[in-house]
């Protein structure tokens, strides 16, 4: 018999006999092994001890020929496993075995009662090393023998003592208890190999998931946190009891709980991986005002697996328990960068699918605005240039050339526009802010709206006072503000209309704002007004023309000089624009950054032109 050299003392022949169904697992090989060697002890021992007992008591009689096939019990239960592999049945047969030979004992001889009792405790122990539910029956069944034979135990009479009595129960109780003896050090060895392979597979375990940076928990059916695998969470400032029973679930956003929910029944229910990403709370944080906290969510790939059964589970005969048994495996990837930066992707993505909308429809606003001024210029130079279709009457020619002047100025102030809306967006633009009055300024600006308005059957009225200080700000800027939103609200407000400019003092602050009973913005396009080369509404056969950049460039000038725009507005109910700028720009010259926010209200009520007007002794129509 050759000998492994190692820590597991072992005959090698051994482990042939070892089924090959718990290959890889070092827990049941060594529970298979202890089996195989104690067994075969005790049948070495009847076996050796058959020539003896032949020997001092001659031909056995046919009771002692039924103990003697009876202890051959634990010799077919080696069998038994060898053959199949199932453990808890060779310890089923070896148990009813050392029974039935107890029974035999005490029932077909006499005297032997102390066999019996021996008998009797091999089978109490290994009921008690068979931690399973059917075993506890059979530990009763045995105790309830005992204590029968106990109650009823004779002593042997004195004839009985004699030396070969003595060196009969010898010869049979000492196999007994040398069994008794390799079965309780096969088990202190099969105890010894599951506390190392646990502590092994703990430490693997541990070890990898700290290495993959995962969060690795066992859940039950109802999606409750049995077991949590290895310290990752601590990484997240969680605590075993932040996540153990249902603080695990308390911690999934609540718009996500019902795919968890989902995620967990999917798993058990078709025994593959199944995946989602949840939100996951992980801290809190102060908000900006710092009176309050706010959950912190993480983006999480959860995959869920159910776990395989044990073996142990299958042959005990649980199956139809299973789930309360084997856990579903749930591990939690932390991808909330991947989703940020997918998040980010797409809104790029959007806002580049928009820009290249907005320049497209730029593109056919701009080659309107520039093809019909164009046409006029080349159309009546060429006849002032042709002799033959040059108007002889001076007049005509004067009519002429202030066509071709006007489409010039045209043609420069929609390049003028760009240039600018180009500058604002590159940052290079720069105001010079200067004291001025900024009545004054709006009595101009209404001046060189008035006759578009007077051709348009639009009134313009006005609301302010003349004694308001003096504001610092650049003037030009102001100036190209006040005009691209009368010039709006003029191009957009249908015939018999009214549009008002209003100035006020608000604090810090001086409020410019201009209203109108036009034809008003829709819901869908407010919250893109002041996007560049956008137009409400915009067509390619619009009625109204323009490049789409005056409320760009609005936006932009007063964002360089710190101020906000408020914009209220509904379809046919007019539009309200409210322009705020601090009384002194000097400090804010370029910090308020290169656009500013439009703050956009839809508006409920009508807007009827007698919402428009003022009293007589408030109002002056510009004439």
């Amino acid at each position: 018999m050759r000998i492994v050299a190692n820590h597991n003392w072992r005959p090698s022949w051994v482990e042939h006999l070892v089924h090959e169904s718990v290959a890889g697992r070092p827990l049941e090989a060594a529970r298979h092994r202890s089996f195989i060697l104690a067994r075969l002890v005790v049948a070495a021992s009847v076996l050796l001890g058959t020539p003896f007992w032949l020997f001092f008591y001659g031909v056995p009689t046919p009771s002692q020929s039924l103990i003697f096939f009876l202890a051959q019990i634990p010799l077919i239960s080696i069998v038994v496993l060898v053959r199949t592999g199932r453990l808890r049945l060779a310890q089923s047969l070896s148990i009813f075995g050392w029974l039935a030979m107890a029974v035999a004992v005490h029932g077909l001889t006499e005297g032997y009662e102390i066999i019996s009792i021996a008998l009797l405790t091999i089978a109490l122990v290994e009921a008690a090393l068979t931690p399973e539910i059917v075993m506890v029956f059979v530990i009763e069944a045995a105790t309830v023998d005992v204590l029968a034979l106990t109650a009823g135990l004779r002593f042997p009479s004195p004839e009985l003592t004699s030396i070969e009595h003595s060196t009969s129960i010898a010869m049979l109780a000492a196999p007994l208890l040398l069994y008794i003896a390799v079965v309780a050090i096969c088990a202190i060895r099969a105890e010894n190999v599951r506390m190392r392979s646990d502590a092994q597979n703990a430490r693997d375990l541990r070890l990898l998931t700290d290495a993959i940076g995962d969060i690795v928990l066992h859940l039950d059916r109802n999606g409750a946190v049995s077991t949590i695998v290895g310290d990752t969470h601590k990484t997240y400032g969680l605590d075993r009891r932040d996540l153990i029973g249902r603080g695990f679930f308390q911690r999934v956003h609540i718009a996500d709980r019902p795919a968890f929910l989902k995620l967990v029944s999917d798993a058990f229910d078709r025994a593959r991986p199944t995946t989602a990403v949840l939100r996951v709370q992980v801290a809190l944080a102060a908000t900006a005002s710092g009176k309050y906290v706010e959950p912190v969510f993480n983006y999480f790939d959860a995959r869920m697996c159910r776990a395989e059964p044990i073996a142990d589970d299958l042959e005990t005969g649980i199956e139809e328990n299973i789930e309360t048994v084997v856990p579903v495996v749930c591990i939690l990837r932390d991808v909330t960068a991947a989703k940020r930066a997918e998040e980010a992707i797409a809104a790029a993505r959007a806002e580049s699918e928009r820009a290249t909308a907005s320049k497209t429809r730029f593109l056919a606003n701009v080659s309107h605005e520039l093809r019909t001024p164009l046409n006029a210029i080349i159309g009546f130079s060429e006849m002032l240039a042709n002799p033959e279709l040059a108007p002889t009457d001076p007049g005509k020619q004067r009519e002429y050339a202030e066509i071709i002047s006007n489409s010039g100025h045209h043609l420069l102030e929609v390049v003028n526009t760009i240039l600018d809306m180009s500058k604002i967006e590159s940052g290079s633009m720069q105001i010079f802010p200067e004291p001025f009055s900024l009545p004054a300024l709006i009595d101009q600006c209404c001046d060189m709206v008035q006759l578009k308005a007077d051709q348009s059957a639009v009134t313009l009225l006005r609301d302010y006072r003349r004694d308001i200080d003096d504001l610092v700000a650049d003037k030009r800027a102001c100036k190209q503000i006040l005009l691209n939103l009368l010039s709006n609200a003029v191009k957009f407000t249908p015939a018999n209309g009214k549009v008002k400019i209003r100035l006020a003092p608000e604090g810090n602050h001086l409020g410019i704002s201009v209203i109108d009973s036009g034809i008003g913005i829709a819901p869908a396009d407010l919250a893109r007004l002041g996007d560049p080369f956008f137009q409400a509404s915009a067509s390619h056969d619009r009625t109204h023309e323009g490049t789409g950049l005056g409320l760009s460039v609005v936006r932009g000038l007063v964002g360089l000089h710190g101020g906000s725009i408020t914009v209220e507005s509904a379809p046919r109910k007019g539009t309200s624009v409210t322009v705020r700028l601090p009384l002194d720009c000097r400090a804010q010259n370029g910090a308020g950054g290169a656009s500013a926010k439009i703050e956009t209200i839809a508006r409920h009520g009508a807007c009827h032109n007698s919402d428009v007007g003022f009293e007589k002794e408030t109002v002056k129509k510009i004439a």
